[in-house]
């Protein structure tokens, strides 16, 4: 099979349209004091009502695609998730105005970033050479830390330039699924990729089930939607409640305000890019392809560091950068690690329904960390037992890692042949 050169123009489209639906994605976090504030709802109803009904939302829709790419292809489930991000994050000026608007708004744009999300291992299967597979999850992983770190500085400079109007610094977030859909269509009226959709007959569609039917029957396929649920649990709840955390007035937060805060913590975005880029060689490289021992250190490293966030101070100087550095260092080795896993050990004609369950395991992983952390914000009004509750969970996920054995299916390579 011939993997032509416009492969790589799909990598780039990869990482702008996934980047612009975590951009759109982490907008309100930087701002859930000064929202708390005007809609006169507790911090832990903010966090819940932004970040929370945002991740539930995408959570659903990512399941739900996974049934849909492996039938439209991935170029047109992108195209639906940007148009409708698009439509949501210029419908969100108006709708923010109330508690409950907001909420509409937010879970509107969830709907979009379900299907941005789910298409990973699809776009690794269709596209890219077995040995390549690894090294694009891990891309796509960029593509998301590269999203947050832009949106933590590009939403504050928006909130500025609109003269300290968070409605409309939150509508800008049209703007970069805007940028993604004019990549998304140059792919969907260019070459087709090498691993074509065709129409499915009686005899494959009962094919495709078989292997699906396969595929869950396997130990190693529950490991990883164990792992991508706890590893997102821990990532997006330190990433949407870090912020407040940061920007929030002592003694409950560090008293940085909104811009401080984008600044230190965009540090850690960059580590989690690191983390991403180098777990492929770790894993494929150094481990020779055996993921079980670098994802559980990965984690148990990352309980340890959280719970030195329950020592930060306004004046502990570097630490504030280096602390959540490590965290998000480490455990961004997992996510990666489970796609490539997935898209090398699985046969192609399911990759996008079980990349896509994945995710959308991860959304949930991601609604129960905010359920949890927010809940216990609004009830302590600190964030002490929020990082208590994310050392604990990474923790269960290491130990998940301990059980990852190979899977007895047949893999994407025997399919190559």
């Amino acid at each position: 099979m011939v993997y032509p050169k416009f492969r790589w123009f799909v990598l780039i489209s990869l990482v702008i349209i996934t980047a612009s639906g975590t951009m759109t994605m982490i907008a309100p976090s930087p701002f859930v004091p000064t929202i708390s504030k005007d809609l006169g709802i507790t911090l832990g109803q903010t966090t819940a009502s932004t970040m929370m009904v945002v991740m539930a939302s995408t959570c659903i829709v990512a399941i739900l695609s996974g049934f849909v790419i492996d039938k439209i292809g991935f170029v047109l489930t992108w195209i639906i998730g940007l148009s409708v991000q698009i439509i949501a994050s210029i419908l969100i000026n108006p709708l923010s105005s109330t508690a409950g608007g907001l909420i509409v708004g937010r879970a509107l744009q969830g709907m979009g970033m379900g299907p941005i999300n789910a298409v990973i291992a699809a776009v690794c299967a269709q596209w890219f050479k077995y040995n390549e597979r690894t090294y694009v999850a891990a891309v796509q992983g960029v593509s998301v830390w590269l999203g947050i770190s832009f949106g933590l500085i590009f939403t504050p400079a928006m909130y500025e330039f609109f003269g300290n109007n968070w409605h409309r610094a939150l509508a800008m977030s049209a703007v970069p699924p805007a940028v993604g859909m004019i990549f998304a269509l140059i792919i969907f009226f260019g070459p087709k990729p090498p691993a074509k959709l065709v129409p499915e007959n009686a005899e494959a569609k009962e094919t495709h089930k078989k292997d699906f039917k396969l595929s869950l029957g396997t130990s190693a396929i529950w490991v990883l939607f164990i792992m991508a649920l706890f590893e997102a649990w821990y990532q997006q709840a330190f990433n949407d409640m870090a912020p407040g955390f940061y920007a929030a007035d002592t003694p409950v937060g560090l008293g940085l305000g909104a811009v401080g805060a984008g600044l230190k913590l965009t540090w850690a975005g960059y580590a989690s890019i690191l983390g991403t880029i180098v777990a492929p060689f770790i894993v494929e490289k150094l481990f020779k392809g055996k993921p079980k021992v670098p994802l559980a250190t990965a984690c148990i490293i990352g309980a340890g560091l959280v719970l030195g966030m329950l020592a930060l101070n306004p004046n502990s100087g570097i630490w504030l950068i280096l602390l959540p550095c490590g965290m998000l260092f480490f455990t961004s080795i997992v996510n990666p690690t489970i796609y490539g896993y997935i898209a090398k050990h699985y046969p192609d004609r399911v990759v996008g329904r079980l990349g896509g369950t994945a995710t959308g395991l991860a959304a949930g992983g991601s609604v129960l960390g905010l359920a949890a952390g927010s809940t216990a914000l609004h009830l302590t009004g600190h964030y002490t037992v929020s990082n208590i509750i994310l050392a604990i969970v990474i923790f269960i996920a290491g130990t998940a890692a301990a059980f990852l054995k190979q899977p007895g299916i047949k893999p994407a390579e025997e399919y190559l042949r």
